[in-house]
């Protein structure tokens, strides 16, 4: 009897100690997709963290690049462009004339602070489809002319190589009647 009562006895610390291990094996289990689910959390806060930090640094290389001053230059560019005529202007006095040239080389000046440029295409340069707007076309017979400045009707202003102001020109289009015999061009209005 005392063998069967130590092997019973060992059969219940056996199966004590396999249920004990079972447990132990549940928590492991358990332990580890918590752990695994920690650390999915983990790394999304740490995406997150880091965009939000990316986006802030943007928004700060925008603000050190002057990028928040870009509508008000807009406004002045503006200005700039479409009334300086008035300078040529015969009816405006003289006087009149002179303070508005000062005034335009005040504004000009705030243009060149935050790195604008007024620009004006040469004829016979590509066109800049980004800086510029066609206004009409001229007809030619010269293919290489085709696309390129055939007259700056209003000058234009960039800054960093993005318009502020587009340039508006007229361009040369090729035209295969016109080149056989005399090279005519003619203004042909796309507007």
């Amino acid at each position: 009897m005392d063998t069967q009562s130590e092997l019973g006895a060992h059969d219940s610390e056996q199966s004590t100690l396999s249920a004990t291990l079972e447990q132990i094996l549940e928590l492991q289990q358990k332990n580890s997709r918590q752990l695994v689910q920690s650390l999915r959390e983990n790394v999304n806060f740490q995406n997150q963290v880091r965009q939000g930090m990316q986006s802030e640094l943007d928004n700060l290389k925008e603000q050190q690049r002057g990028e928040q001053f870009t509508p008000i230059l807009k406004a002045v560019a503006a200005v700039c462009v479409e009334y300086r005529k008035l300078l040529t202007d015969e009816s405006v006095s003289r006087r009149t004339r002179r303070t508005l040239k000062f005034l335009f080389d005040e504004l000009e000046e705030i243009l060149a602070e935050y790195d604008a440029e007024i620009f004006t295409s040469q004829v016979g340069a590509a066109r800049r489809p980004l800086l510029t707007k066609v206004v009409s076309t001229v007809a030619t017979g010269d293919k290489n002319l085709h696309n390129t400045i055939a007259r700056s009707c209003r000058p234009g202003v960039m800054r960093n190589g993005r318009p502020l102001y587009r340039e508006f020109v007229d361009v040369y289009v090729y035209d295969a009647s016109l080149s056989t015999g005399v090279k005519k061009s003619e203004a042909v209005r796309t507007e």
